[in-house]
């Protein structure tokens, strides 16, 4: 199939986004989420209800320029799970008595239950995702070939397979450059939108075969 200029040019573009990306991880790595590098979880049992806003203000306060998450423990909502790259004992105590003015409570740093949480491996955090992935492209393919029964089905099958890897190359390759955090949530959207395309490009197809077939019997 021959290319006119515009999508010549389109392809190029891809290209390069692509090799940009490669260059991008090569040089600086995957920038992950917090929860998926070295980090500290620190668990703070107030005993009274909390408001996420405040202690996430706190948080800005005592690790000034450190990235940190602020979320809820118990459905009570009195207790928080604090994650932060490191906390040294001089934050330790300006957080504890910072809630305790926030809240009135006599809270001290031995009531911080903290656990220390090690990296998470790239290939570790995509492993259970691969034979779940597989096995679904797999069962699109037999579909198609059941209900259409032809040679042309595979190779465009086959085809499509191509265009929606590519498609996740640059997906990745803007993710990598744009530095976006890599997380859980980002490979599953990743995911669904392969998914998502493998079906739209096959019915497209398949709609268009339907639709000459048909136009050939009326003839």
């Amino acid at each position: 199939m021959k290319l006119d200029g515009y999508k010549k040019l389109f392809l190029f573009g891809v290209i390069l986004l692509i090799v940009a990306g490669i260059f991008v991880v090569a040089l600086k790595g995957v920038n992950v989420s917090l929860q998926l590098q070295k980090h500290e979880s620190i668990v703070v049992k107030v005993g009274k209800e909390v408001e996420l806003k405040d202690i996430k203000q706190i948080c800005g306060e005592v690790f000034e320029n450190k990235k940190s998450i602020v979320k809820n423990v118990e459905m009570f909502n009195d207790s928080v799970d604090i994650v932060v790259e490191q906390i040294t004992d001089e934050e330790k105590e300006e957080l504890i008595n910072k809630i305790n003015e926030k809240y009135g409570v006599s809270l001290t740093v031995d009531d911080l239950i903290i656990n220390s949480n090690s990296n998470i491996r790239i290939r570790d955090l995509v492993k259970p995702f691969i034979i779940p992935t597989i096995i679904s492209i797999i069962l699109i393919g037999i579909v198609y070939l059941a209900i259409y029964r032809t040679k042309e089905v595979v190779i465009k099958f086959i085809k499509t397979l191509i265009i929606t890897l590519i498609t996740e190359a640059l997906i990745a390759s803007v993710i990598a450059i744009t530095r976006i955090p890599l997380s859980e949530t980002i490979i599953i959207l990743m995911l669904f939108v392969a998914i998502i395309e493998i079906m739209v490009i096959m019915n497209k197809k398949e709609k268009v075969k339907k639709v000459s077939e048909e136009a050939v019997k009326e003839v």
